[in-house]
């Protein structure tokens, strides 16, 4: 039974990483961090109903009430916020098993973040075609892009993802050069789920963009020279240290 598994795993792509963790936990901090301030307000107000007091009892009643009101909305706020992130999370692990039926040629990383970056990436794969930095994004709606910049519900988003995705690839293409991969070429995939683009697959400046039911057909495209073994060996080599 044992052997009869790992066979059927040595059939599909190598795993490591886990996916949607960043964004669960960078959902934690980023929603809930005013309430450490609401905390601080709390414990000055207790501080001044101890005896002899700084203030009026009336004017600590009032500020009570408004640290409770302040609260109530922050936690309502934090909560819509963290929603946000967590489908975010979802849509990484819906991603994260589509690319575990890659076959056996492919080594994908989830979640992962280079020692001493800045980026936290989604998914890095590594194929016969060379590496690719996909970026997800769990979003509703449509997208258009103008000028080569993108557009969601008309309006072009805080965080643009292209330019995300970019930055990325920028990081992983300078950790491959140094780890004396820089024959490999390294793509850029931004890659949507539940949203509706202009087309299933689309080139935009540089950055290969598609749904989630076309992203494996994008990394298994046919390429002229495919990459050397030994080569992608040697990237997913320095890549598995990250995690190690």
């Amino acid at each position: 039974m044992e052997t009869s598994q790992e066979s059927i795993s040595s059939r599909f792509a190598r795993v490591y990483g886990s996916p949607g963790e960043a964004p669960r936990v960078l959902g934690l901090l980023r929603a809930f961090w005013p309430l450490l301030v609401i905390c601080f307000v709390t414990g000055f107000l207790l501080r001044e109903l101890l005896p002899l007091p700084d203030m009026e009892l009336s004017t600590v009643g009032v500020l009570f009430f408004l640290v409770a009101v302040a609260t109530a909305v922050l936690l309502a706020w934090g909560d819509r916020r963290l929603g946000n992130y967590l489908k975010g999370a979802k849509g990484e692990e819906w991603v994260a098993h589509e690319l575990a039926f890659l076959s056996a040629e492919y080594t994908v990383f989830n979640g992962l973040r280079l020692g001493g970056g800045k980026q936290n990436f989604d998914h890095i794969i590594v194929g016969p075609g060379g590496v690719f930095v996909v970026e997800t994004k769990n979003w509703k709606g449509s997208v258009e892009f103008r000028d080569g910049k993108l557009f969601a519900g008309g309006k072009e988003p805080s965080r643009p993802p292209l330019r995300q995705v970019k930055a990325a690839t920028a990081e992983l293409v300078a950790y491959v050069d140094d780890a004396g991969g820089s024959e490999l070429p390294v793509h850029s995939v931004l890659c949507f789920l539940g949203t509706r683009l202009p087309e299933e697959v689309m080139n935009v400046n540089g950055v290969v963009v598609c749904s989630g039911t076309r992203l494996l057909e994008v990394l298994q495209e046919t390429f002229d020279n495919p990459v050397s073994l030994a080569l992608r060996e040697q990237v997913v080599h320095e890549l598995r240290k990250v995690i190690e």
